[in-house]
């Protein structure tokens, strides 16, 4: 806080350079209306002055020149030119009675190469003011402080605030930088430093103590920097999935809506006509978009944790059958060997949303439908394991690579031309069956089926009469 209060009383020499070494040939008005707006902003400066080659020329507030009768001698003007450093006088006796400490600094045109010496923008800065402004930083009943300056060679000059002695051997002193030297600040204890005396036992422990419990704290902290740099890498992945999904839903709209304005463009240009098959083409775009939004709909409250599940007591037997049902056409006209092999016990039950776990049957049946080679099969397996209901999906060639099995549940991924939107995927089926069986309190898991295909496992708990997982308890 000192070194700001040091700062802002000699802000005005700086600012004064800076405009010399702009303007030279500054007219009187022109300095009258610069130093009016620098002595406004410093409280305890009380006069400004240029003084090319050491004679003072011009002087804000005029009435204030008798307050600069302390012109620099010859010597330390050339001193002042060689070493460029801030030269402060005082406390010194002004024209009106009271103590003022007389600042000057050396300008020159070209500063880079100082091959031109101007002279000195001066400053008087009041005492007493001054002193009034930083005695609150200063005061302390049992410690003397003492104020001087210091060259950037490090040669101390004249103290101005406090006893010489207070820079003696022993004392505390800390250097405050100002734009062309340094400030030393000293302080010493009123009376001098007390001889050290050995520690107490009681005291040993106090400080045994307290190195203890550093170090306790110490290790508390960085346990807790190492699980905070972990929950940032897990921001800045779910940041970058973000960002990597923002771009996929921009890729995925962008090829419908580039289809409807090109199609639009053209009808109104001319250049094709509106007839049925061309609309049919722009319904089933629009069809096609509409799909894609109500599916990141779907994801989007999936990740809110609102998917508002209307949770009873399912028959997943029952569920698979009739899902099974509403395929039997496409599955024969494939064709597809579909086959159902319950394993449960009678009357076992899951607590869930009838309708999305029949979503979720759908979008797996509907993609071995899709994918599957003609001629091959599709087996539908339900089993008890531990306290699950695994309901395994599994069809026959082709097959997913391993490097996609861990992919599979991405938004967007898909595994390769067999598997693409060409064949009428979005890249969000199974990303939306994930999301669901989440809610359930469940997991999907992907693997090589035996029939030469994909196997994904469907676990659900086949128990909760307590438990809370996401929308479904």
């Amino acid at each position: 806080m000192l070194e700001q209060r040091l700062h802002l009383h000699l802000a005005p020499l700086a600012a004064g350079a800076a405009v010399v070494q702009l303007k030279p040939d500054l007219t009187q008005a022109q300095f009258q209306r610069l130093g009016q707006g620098l002595l406004k902003e410093a409280p305890a400066v009380r006069t400004l002055a240029l003084s090319p080659n050491a004679v003072v020329r011009h002087v804000f507030p005029p009435d204030q020149a008798g307050h600069l009768h302390t012109i620099p001698t010859l010597a330390e003007v050339e001193q002042s030119a060689r070493d460029g450093t801030l030269r402060l006088a005082g406390p010194m006796p002004l024209a009106d009675g009271g103590l003022g400490m007389v600042a000057r600094r050396p300008v020159y045109l070209d500063p880079d190469s100082r091959l031109q010496f101007w002279g000195f923008v001066s400053a008087v800065i009041d005492y007493e003011r001054f002193m009034a402004l930083a005695a609150p930083l200063l005061a302390a009943p049992d410690i003397a402080f003492a104020l001087r300056h210091v060259s950037p060679g490090g040669a101390p000059r004249a103290v101005f605030h406090g006893a010489p002695a207070t820079f003696d051997v022993l004392s505390e002193t800390a250097l405050i930088a100002t734009p062309d030297g340094f400030w030393q600040v000293g302080a010493r204890p009123r009376g001098g430093w007390e001889q050290p005396r050995p520690y107490s036992l009681p005291l040993r422990l106090l400080m045994l103590a307290v190195v203890l419990l550093t170090g306790a704290a110490t290790w508390l902290l960085r346990a807790r920097g190492l699980r905070n740099k972990m929950l940032l890498r897990k921001l800045e992945s779910g940041e970058a999935a973000r960002v990597q999904w923002v771009a996929d839903t921009s890729h995925e709209l962008r090829t419908p809506i580039t289809i409807l304005a090109t199609h639009l463009d053209a009808m109104q240009d001319g250049i094709i006509a509106p007839t049925p098959d061309k609309l049919a083409v722009l319904s089933d775009t629009v069809k096609e978009m509409e799909r894609l939004v109500t599916d990141l709909h779907v994801l989007a409250r999936a990740d809110a944790g609102a998917q508002a599940l209307l949770c009873q007591q399912v028959d997943v037997a029952e569920l698979c059958s009739e899902v099974a049902a509403a395929f039997a056409p496409r599955l024969a006209s494939h064709p597809l060997h579909y086959r159902l092999i319950d394993e449960l016990a009678p009357g076992c039950l899951v607590q869930g949303d009838r309708q999305r776990l029949g979503q979720v049957l759908t979008n797996l049946i509907g993609n071995s439908l899709r994918y599957t080679d003609a001629g091959g099969a599709l087996h539908l397996t339900l089993a008890l394991a531990g306290p699950h209901i695994v309901i395994r999906v599994e069809d026959s060639a082709p097959g997913v690579p391993d490097a996609a099995l861990p992919r599979l549940f991405e938004r967007f991924f898909r595994v390769d031309e067999s598997r693409s939107r060409a064949s009428g995927g979005s890249g969000l089926g199974l990303a939306i069956c994930e999301a669901i069986v989440a809610g359930h309190g469940g997991r999907l898991q992907a693997s090589h089926s035996p029939l030469g295909g994909l196997r994904i496992d469907i676990l659900l708990p086949a128990h909760a009469p307590h438990a809370h997982h996401g929308d479904c308890s």
